[in-house]
């Protein structure tokens, strides 16, 4: 199943990037070299919920100056960290709409600190869903912003379950953060989201790319 934003190249399938992501984080708190049949299943038996995660988003149009949306789809976002075990908070960006950032936390057993990273808003105006729904084309899904960002809060939110069922703590702390203004610029968020990245061991940034993951330490 392929992710595809109007107008825009198709991402990767929920289950490669899902897949991806897990494998990768092992790879680089514990040195395991692949992922190994546990994660694959996990990641596979995930896809339906993907898809249904990112029918979710997609269906609340949250466009950088629309605080009502990015409220909302803040909302569910914070609901689902909580639902991982993770600790929450929220900050209002600085500049902007002020919407609030979404920042989650969660202690683990290990010595790295890692950070996840997307953002909540999209390009398009409130409405565009009346004209461009959400909707399944033969293997392809399509919305506004489920490319950009929308797939990549999806694949975090799953990765996260899929890690946590498997009972991964190898880290010290796992942070995550969700902006709502990086379609224009990060204005609000940016300097807080670089303070926060330097404090990190690794950082992964969920942006849609053709390209597999890359790992920053």
């Amino acid at each position: 199943m392929t992710a595809t934003t109007q107008g825009r190249r198709p991402a990767s399938t929920p289950l490669a990037l899902a897949l991806t992501f897990a494998s990768t984080l092992l790879t680089a708190a514990s040195a395991v070299a692949a992922p190994d049949a546990q994660v694959f299943a996990a990641a596979t038996a995930q896809q339906a919920a993907v898809v249904e995660t990112l029918k979710s988003l997609v269906a609340i149009e949250s466009g950088s100056t629309d605080v009502e949306g990015l409220a909302k789809l803040a909302n569910l976002i914070d609901d689902r960290l909580k639902a991982l075990g993770f600790k929450t908070e929220r900050r209002k960006a600085t500049a902007g709409a002020g919407a609030d950032i979404v920042i989650g936390t969660l202690k683990g057993i290990g010595k790295r600190n890692i950070m996840l990273q997307g953002h909540m808003d999209t390009v398009y105006e409130r409405g565009i869903l009346q004209t461009q729904p959400y909707r399944l084309d033969g293997n392809k899904l399509y919305g506004p912003g489920i490319a950009d960002d929308k797939g990549g809060l999806a694949v975090i939110l799953h990765s996260l379950k899929i890690l946590g069922d498997a009972g991964w703590k190898d880290f010290a702390t796992l942070t995550v953060v969700f902006n709502p203004d990086e379609e224009i610029g990060s204005r609000g968020s940016g300097e807080m989201i670089a303070t926060l990245g330097a404090q990190q061991d690794y950082v992964f940034s969920y942006e849609p790319t053709a390209s597999p993951a890359l790992l920053s330490p």
